[in-house]
């Protein structure tokens, strides 16, 4: 109040408009939480004094409250090309670019911090512990959280702080897989500061990887009926309660929610998932009824018109949205699909190659893209995929220490016993008939497969290495010496599984490593759970659907472009098929 009354004259304009005024007046205006205008006064204060940091500074600090990133990010990069050491530009930056998935970035601010705090400022050091421990986990990197974590704790007081990092070193263990350390870590949190926020999810989390299942379920009912419009949650809660096969509760949280539209967009798209089309019909027709420029509802009801066989009105229905929207990259190619469906491929292309103009290395539009090309017999299927070429097969030699993949593959079927959950399938993942693995396996830290990691190195630095360069095409253009894993996991197929065509949208490189397969793959007429090639997940009707299979045996490795189709054959065995798979994106 004494600062308002303070400024007013200036507010009135009978005050100069100095940088230092603007500066104040704006750090008010900020506090009061009207941010438009303390953005706007911050904008004047750096134009008239643009070498002053703490102008800058707080310009970028007041836009990243607007979300308004990238102007932020810029702000703080102008307050550290004037002031390199200014420690809370540098701390904000780092949390701006984590937020944004500039992991990378990011850590090397966050470093730049550690280095800049006095050792003896243990609560400012605990603190920037927290921010990289947090940087690393989102970086797959749980093992370096995990000692980061801990030194934090070594000279952290304060008990909530305590607490928040228990909860980071909580989650850098789970992902490690060491569950029974990560509930100790959480009870630590809980025991510090039973509030904070995110614990019980987590909580649920390591019970789920566990196998503690009722406890799962009980948290997440106690949290939903906490926060009973909280979507997450139900998600969570139902996707638990369809791989424990209890269809009887399936769905159910939904009905007793408050009916907003997050919580009927989240009913609506399981029950698609369900086959359930009327009523997912039902809901999205609801909620566009209620907002006709509801756009997820739009995209909602076309899907749902395709998946029942009404593909010219589902067509129309992608239309407007696209016509409303704009060229999405994403939802061109899902248009595409009842284009395929109801025989027009040239549509479909056109849908496709409009979204390659936007994004020119769309997995979901050359895969869709792909198909049409088939049913035009233009030739691009084959140029994009090249099935024979770019499709390769790596018998790997045995780790260091064993001699033969034999042994070691038995070694290792029966180290990821423990990680495969005892359930079905999660409700959103390819494979029907079995289980997969949770969070990402390389970076979890199992013995075994750190030794096999090494020899998928070196096949994927071969694959790269072997590759023609062609700036036009979709894989070969990417092309480049230094890649990471954005992804790494377990599959186990049982008696009559198999994976649903599909691709994958967010890699380049993608794979699939056999640890252990049944008998029945070696007859080469039925193909039992073979890798098959080229078949979408729909019926295009396509003269010859699958291009290419591939036969599993133990150490085998096949590498492929993340966007072409591939599924598998189902299978009739008692002995399961157990495989690791990983995406691959290029760095650099």
């Amino acid at each position: 109040m004494v600062a308002e009354i303070t400024l007013a004259p200036f507010f009135r304009g009978k005050l100069p408009a100095t940088p230092d005024l603007l500066n104040i007046a704006g750090t008010l205006r900020m506090n009061q939480g009207r941010h438009d205008e303390a953005a706007g006064l911050f904008r004047r204060a750096t134009k008239a004094a643009p070498r002053e940091p703490v102008f800058a500074f707080n310009l970028g600090m007041t836009l990243s409250r607007l979300g308004q990133m990238e102007e932020a990010e810029t702000a703080l990069r102008t307050t550290l090309l004037h002031k390199p050491d200014f420690v809370p530009a540098l701390f904000e930056l780092g949390a701006l670019l984590h937020r944004n998935g500039k992991l990378d970035e990011a850590e090397k601010d966050i470093r730049q911090v550690l280095a800049l705090t006095p050792a003896h400022a243990h609560a400012e050091l605990a603190h920037m512990l927290l921010a990289l421990a947090a940087i690393l986990v989102d970086a797959r990197r749980p093992a370096e959280a995990e000692v980061a974590s801990r030194k934090a704790l070594a000279i952290a007081a304060q008990p909530r702080l305590k607490a928040q990092l228990y909860l980071q070193l909580a989650q850098a263990l789970r992902r490690q897989r060491k569950d029974s350390e990560a509930l100790a870590a959480l009870e630590s949190a809980e025991s510090l500061d039973a509030g904070l926020p995110g614990l019980a999810r987590h909580r649920a989390e390591t019970l789920q990887n566990l196998e503690r299942f009722d406890e799962t379920l009980a948290i997440l009912e106690k949290e939903i009926a906490r926060t009973p419009a909280d979507p997450g949650l139900h998600l969570d809660y139902n996707a638990l309660l369809y791989q424990l096969g209890r269809s009887g509760e399936f769905l159910k949280s939904y009905d007793r929610a408050p009916q907003n539209r997050e919580i009927l967009l989240g009913k609506a798209y399981l029950l698609a998932r369900e086959k359930h089309h009327a009523e997912a019909h039902a809901i999205y027709a609801e909620l566009q009824a209620r907002s006709p420029n509801d756009r997820l509802a739009a995209i909602g009801i076309a899907q749902v018109l395709t998946m029942m066989g009404r593909y010219g009105e589902a067509i129309a229905a992608f239309e407007a949205v696209l016509a409303r929207h704009g060229d999405e990259a994403k939802l061109l190619s899902i248009a595409a699909e009842p284009a395929l469906l109801s025989g027009d491929p040239q549509k479909a292309a056109s849908f496709c190659e409009r979204g390659l103009a936007n994004v020119p290395n769309s997995s979901s539009c050359l895969a869709m893209l792909s198909i049409a090309s088939r049913m035009m017999e233009d030739g691009r299927d084959e140029a994009i995929n090249g099935y024979e070429s770019l499709v390769r097969v790596f018998d790997l030699e045995p780790p260091q220490g064993y001699s033969d993949m034999a042994s070691f593959n038995a070694e290792l079927n029966a180290s990821l016993d423990r990680l495969h959950p005892k359930t079905r399938e999660f409700i959103e993942q390819s494979l029907r008939g079995g289980t997969q693995t949770p969070d990402h396996l390389f970076p979890a830290g199992l013995p075994l497969v750190t030794q096999l990691k090494k020899r998928i190195d070196e096949a994927v630095a071969r694959y790269i290495a072997e590759l023609n360069e062609d700036v036009a095409h979709p894989l070969l253009s990417r092309r480049r010496k230094d890649f990471r894993y954005s992804g790494s996991w377990s599959s186990r197929l049982q008696d009559s599984g198999f994976h649903v065509n599909h691709f994958h949208p967010d890699g380049w490189i993608s794979s699939c490593y056999y640890v252990s397969v049944p008998d029945v793959v070696k007859d080469e007429t039925a193909k039992q759970g073979w890798l098959k090639f080229g078949e979408p997940a729909f019926d295009a009707a396509l003269k010859q659907p699958v291009r290419r299979t591939i036969q599993p045996k133990p150490g085998r490795l096949v590498l492929f472009p993340s966007y072409m189709w591939h599924g598998t054959v189902p299978f009739h065995d008692k002995s399961a098929r157990t495989t690791i798979a990983f995406d691959v994106v290029p760095v650099g």
